[in-house]
């Protein structure tokens, strides 16, 4: 089957504007009522010139001349490099076919680019040799290197016209480049058709909306054509066209009045639109019966391939010579051999107004002129097929494979789904359905992926495909929180049993992980049983999982200990059921050690995740990595570095509309650092935000985190209300490392009475963990637990085992206070100044004021009023992007290596250098490698 690179051309250079008119005095083109909108792009070429650039989406109705803005502005690009295509409709379900178009200059600059980048653009844009993958995030990345490189000497102006028509890849990775611009002397502009065509949202990338003409241009216009216009209808002209350039200059080309009182917004219904493509309808029905043929052949084959559209039109009684009368009336033209319509409107009019069955005529000549082996081909018989049709349904399979090598999957999906509209035998079409779907959920279209679940479900009684289509709808629901996921687990568990397959471990255990995040106990139990009846080793799974549940959320019967050794049996040797799920599987094995106290493995699992995701390219589950990471990150005590984990989560979640991990980055991450800092404000800001970003129905366990902001600030009793609610709430689990917290806090509101059992119970985790720093904080609660006169012995001991483990200095100090405080009320106030001044000089080094001023009010009470000395923490210095560059470069990578790991150009890599090396005053790498970071 011809390759993409084979059967599609550039188009950089194709004429697009309609409101154009020409400077007689300069030969330039000028526009009438867009100076405003013209500075707004000029603006961007102006930055990018002085390396600052950026993207901008310019949207409008058809006709208001957006296309023609873009041209006008590219005689002020001197200088600049213009790399300019279209989208086009006929393609958007081809893979990557609009990027093969914009980049055909730059296919020469490819080996520039590292391996992986190259190995994914290449295989993209059908030149690779059938073996490799392109996932969606390395050819990305590809793109803007290449943009980059292709920047060194003069910079980028990059257009892309009818960008809604793009195919889904080519626009997921232009968006990708397109936010990664500021630092880079490239612009971008993407021109978007708003009504009749597909919506193209472009989140984080400022917008332009043309709106319409004023009355003194649309009035300028219009004397353009004076001479062909009575006096009398410029009225009517100018209230119909409701200052759209377009229908200025087409309406007057209606056959008579009374086509233009037919279209008068006072008494009709049509839009704006609507009167252009009525007018555009009168114009080619007026023409020859062989001219309209060959325009719609033209217009269901928009690559505009002369030789096809000759071949076919013979099939149908017309030549290329029937095109002189379409030519003549400005609807059509020849250009670099290839037959281009005048306007969009204009090819989807002469393609709409034509009967039904004269398309599909049209359609299966165009797949005769192709040939077998064409991918065109099978895309014209498709079209020309009425009815179920195997022949059909098979010919885009093998469409569907193409792509699938390339890395395709909107494409493969699209391909397989309409395969399956053509196919008779229903479980056939069940299958493709079934495998268009996994597609689906592979390119993030989560919603796709469920309605065409849902469409394979209805087809077929065949257990297995019933399995798998559960499968994706399971895992889509329960990754959104939707405490409904389990139902479908069991589905799924369910339709493996029916078979005898072992593998009803699998979904199984997801439902058991799924009831345990919505807070269900009852399923978690239900799911175990199942798992017992079902029998099979890999069952053993789900009973571990659910043991591990039962006794972090203090069930009955289950304790705290026996969960952590299930979790560490757990991670030792579970292995994912599904490739397809496995980046997913593999993050949630590192939170399992998460929740069975390992933070240092847990750390160690979780980096490996986020490098292996970055390589594969595998977006979602990078988030979710991230946020395990940025977990960890805070329990080292290394918040610059959490900020700028759980920042970068944020970031990929707002691309994806990923909005449970919007709101998990802030509450997990962000809040609880505001939290000890004591900013209040800031807390707030984060809990409302997440409120916005959560799906609905979704609970914020902000509770955990404004309980330490509540301790830290000293209100004790509101501290100990919110968090004793969760302890004894139906998750407690969420509260479980911050039972310390909560003793705290009950005994400085007097109240240590009440919460023995939560501290009983955090003692059986802790004391299962292994870890010192868990028991160190199980004897601070002794401590608090204890009489004045055993506290000494438990502090003593909580301060040892704190300095034999290097995780949270944060919960270190806090130790470091309470025993000083007590050292203090038993006169021993040597011993008090030393733990005190420890402890202010830690908390006065992460940021944490409130602490700090609690520290320091009790070194001041204890006689020491020197001012403490704290080594700056460097890294508070730097933004989150700078501090993840600069962490990169000490390790001795390459600017490039490093934006191969963070999705950034080498250039910004440069910058963001450039800017960390005056703050933490260095001025190369091996200074910056020394550095205690």
């Amino acid at each position: 089957m011809k390759n993409l690179a084979e059967t599609t051309r550039a188009r950089q250079d194709a004429p697009r504007g309609v409101p154009l008119l020409d400077d007689a005095d300069h030969g330039r083109p000028v526009l009438y009522g867009r100076d405003a909108e013209l500075d707004s792009i000029q603006a961007l070429l102006d930055g990018a010139r002085v390396g600052h650039g950026g993207a901008l989406v310019v949207r409008g109705e058809p006709g208001i001349g957006k296309s023609a803005i873009v041209d006008a502005v590219i005689p002020r690009a001197e200088g600049f490099t213009v790399l300019r295509t279209l989208g086009v409709e006929a393609e958007h379900t081809w893979s990557y076919a609009g990027l093969q178009m914009l980049l055909h200059p730059l296919l020469h600059r490819i080996d520039r680019l590292p391996a992986a980048q190259a190995e994914a653009l290449r295989t993209a844009l059908g030149m690779g040799d059938g073996t490799g993958r392109a996932h969606s995030l390395q050819v990305g990345l590809a793109l803007l290197n290449l943009l980059v490189d292709a920047s060194a000497k003069q910079p980028v102006y990059v257009v892309i016209d009818d960008a809604h028509w793009l195919d889904r890849d080519s626009t997921n990775a232009l968006l990708f480049a397109a936010r990664r611009l500021s630092t880079e002397s490239i612009t971008m502009v993407l021109v978007v058709r708003d009504g009749f065509a597909p919506d193209f949202p472009a989140p984080g990338i400022p917008e332009l909306t043309l709106g319409p003409l004023d009355l003194d241009a649309s009035q300028a216009i219009l004397d353009m054509r004076a001479d062909e216009i009575p006096y009398t209808s410029r009225d009517w002209i100018l209230r119909m066209s409701e200052g759209n350039p377009l229908a200025l200059l087409e309406l007057p080309a209606a056959d008579n009045e009374e086509s233009l009182l037919r279209a008068d917004t006072s008494n009709s219904r049509y839009s704006t639109t609507s009167r252009i493509k009525q007018a555009f309808t009168e114009r080619i029905i007026a023409l020859p019966e062989g001219t309209r043929t060959i325009m719609l052949l033209a217009a269901a084959e928009e690559t505009g391939e002369t030789a096809v559209i000759a071949e076919a039109a013979a099939k149908l009684d017309a030549s290329l010579a029937d095109l002189e009368p379409a030519e003549v009336d400005d609807l059509l033209r020849y250009h670099r051999g290839r037959i281009e319509f005048v306007h969009p409107l204009i090819r989807s009019t002469a393609y709409h107004s034509a009967p039904r069955a004269r398309r599909i005529e049209a359609h299966r000549a165009l797949s005769e002129a192709f040939g077998d082996g064409d991918i065109r081909a099978a895309r014209h018989l498709a079209a020309a097929t009425t009815g179920l049709d195997e022949k059909a349904a098979a010919a885009l399979e093998s469409i569907a494979s193409y792509e699938a090598e390339r890395g395709g999957c909107v494409a493969e999906m699209a391909a397989l789904e309409r395969a399956a509209s053509f196919t008779p035998d229903p479980c056939r079409r069940a299958r493709r359905l079934t495998e268009a779907a996994q597609c689906a959920y592979a390119a993030g279209m989560t919603g796709k992926a469920v309605e065409l679940a849902e469409a394979a479900e209805r087809l077929t009684d065949d257990h297995v495909l019933l399995a798998r289509t559960a499968l994706i709808r399971a895992t889509i629901l329960s990754w959104a929180g939707h405490s409904k996921g389990f139902d479908v687990w069991m589905e799924s568990a369910e339709h493996y049993a029916a078979t005898g397959h072992e593998n009803t471990g699998y979904p199984l255990l997801r439902g058991v992980w799924n009831a345990w995040e919505t807070g269900d106990f009852t399923k978690v139990k239900y799911a175990s049983g199942l798992a017992s009846k079902y029998g099979g080793s890999n069952n053993a799974w789900v009973r571990r999982l659910a043991r591990a549940a039962a006794g972090l959320n203090r069930q009955p019967g289950d304790t705290a200990g026996e969960a952590v050794d299930a979790l560490r049996s757990l991670y030792d040797y579970y292995q994912p059921l599904h490739e397809d799920f496995q980046a997913f599987d593999q993050v949630l094995a590192a939170r399992w050690r998460f929740l069975a106290g390992d933070v240092p493995a847990a750390h160690q699992a979780a980096a490996e995740q986020v490098r292996a995701c970055r390589e594969r390219g595998a977006m979602s589950p990078l988030v979710q990595a991230l946020l395990v990471q940025a977990q960890t990150q805070f329990h080292y005590g290394r918040y610059a570095d959490a900020q700028a984990s759980a920042s970068s989560a944020i970031e990929l979640a707002h691309e994806q509309n990923d909005r449970r991990a919007l709101m998990q980055g802030r509450i997990w991450v962000l809040l609880p650092i505001a939290a000890i800092r004591g900013e209040e404000r800031r807390c707030r800001e984060l809990v409302a935000a997440a409120i916005q970003d959560a799906p609905e129905d979704s609970v914020i366990p902000a509770d955990t985190a404004l309980g330490l902001l509540e301790l830290g600030l000293g209100r004790y009793e509101a501290a100990f209300e919110r968090l004793l609610r969760i302890a004894e709430g139906g998750t407690p689990m969420e509260v479980l490392m911050q039972v310390p917290t909560l003793v705290e806090a009950a005994f400085r509101a007097g109240r240590l009475a009440e919460v023995k059992e939560a501290f009983d119970w955090f003692a059986d985790w802790a004391d299962a963990t292994g870890r010192s720093y868990w028991e160190a904080l199980v004897e601070r609660c002794r401590a608090l637990f204890a009489t004045e006169a055993e506290a000494g012995t438990h502090f003593a001991r909580a301060v040892e085992l704190h300095r034999a483990d290097d995780i949270d200095p944060f919960e270190r100090a806090r130790t470091e206070l309470l025993y000083g405080e007590w050292l203090r009320r038993v006169r021993r106030i040597n011993e008090a100044r030393a733990h005190l001044r420890e402890a202010t000089e830690v908390f006065e080094r992460l940021g944490t004021v409130p602490w700090t001023q609690r520290a320091q009010g009790e070194l001041r009470a204890a006689g020491d009023s020197t001012a403490v000395e704290s080594k700056p923490d460097l890294a508070e210095l730097l933004t989150p992007q700078e501090l993840q560059v600069v962490r990169l470069a000490a390790d001795g990578l390459t600017n490039r290596q490093i934006g191969e790991q963070l999705f950034v150009s080498p250039r910004t890599v440069g910058y963001h250098l450039y800017n960390a090396y005056p703050k933490l005053g260095v001025s190369s790498r091996t200074e910056l490698a020394k550095l205690d970071l």
